[in-house]
């Protein structure tokens, strides 16, 4: 598992050692967040940034971990996706709850993967873009394949998704994003949020840094339904 960065009860099988402890201390097997960025993971400053957002979660006893699609490249976005599936196997066979989120361009990847695997606990989307191919102009598309085809597939996955499915999303959005149409940030049948800033990118920061208990306080009521 190159991509992934991580942060004894012998009568847990399939857990490991750290899960095992976890459970040992709380009764629950622990969250890990997979967090798959935007066209941004090109741009190594910008993918420090943000896992050094991530890191800060551990204090709130949550794992994270980085998946890039790398959306830039000529790889296709079923075959991203069929990676991303197997991250997701990987931590839930160490015996961790394993929740998505998606900032960017990176919804239509969580949300694509969600629609797979039902066994994701829960699923956050920031300033997303996963709708409305027409929307982007063309040399964006063309710079970004796996992209163009997400928001091919996307919508049609998420006629797939129940009531019960959408009330475990979670839809943050900027006031006013000025990249994405604001109507596209919204989910029918999750739960969308407005937060207090104004700005595509300085949403996106803003959910990593100062939302993270919000988002926390969602993962933990959505493993308890």
């Amino acid at each position: 598992m190159s991509e992934q960065t991580t942060s004894g009860d012998s009568d847990l099988p399939g857990l490991d050692a750290a899960a095992r402890r976890v459970v040992g201390a709380t009764g629950k097997a622990p969250i890990r967040v997979i967090f798959v960025p935007g066209l941004g993971d090109r741009l190594p400053p910008l993918v420090h940034l943000q896992r050094e957002a991530l890191r800060t979660w551990q204090a709130l006893g949550v794992r994270t971990t980085m998946f890039r699609v790398r959306w830039s490249s000529d790889v296709s976005f079923q075959d991203r996706l069929d990676r991303l599936d197997q991250m997701i196997e990987y931590y839930e066979q160490r015996g961790e709850r394993v929740a998505l989120m998606g900032a960017s361009a990176g919804a239509g990847a969580v949300l694509a993967a969600y629609a797979r695997r039902r066994s994701v606990v829960a699923v956050i989307i920031i300033a997303g873009k996963f709708l409305e191919p027409e929307d982007i102009i063309k040399p964006v598309l063309l710079r970004n394949a796996p992209f163009a085809q997400s928001l091919s597939t996307v919508p049609k996955l998420l006629e797939d998704l129940g009531p019960d499915d959408r009330a475990r999303i979670l839809s943050l959005r900027s006031a006013r994003d000025g990249v994405v149409d604001d109507e596209d940030t919204l989910l029918e049948g999750a739960v969308n949020e407005t937060m207090r800033v104004v700005g595509h990118v300085i949403a996106i920061g803003y959910a990593l840094m100062f939302r993270a208990r919000r988002v926390v306080r969602f993962l933990r009521e959505a493993v308890t339904d």
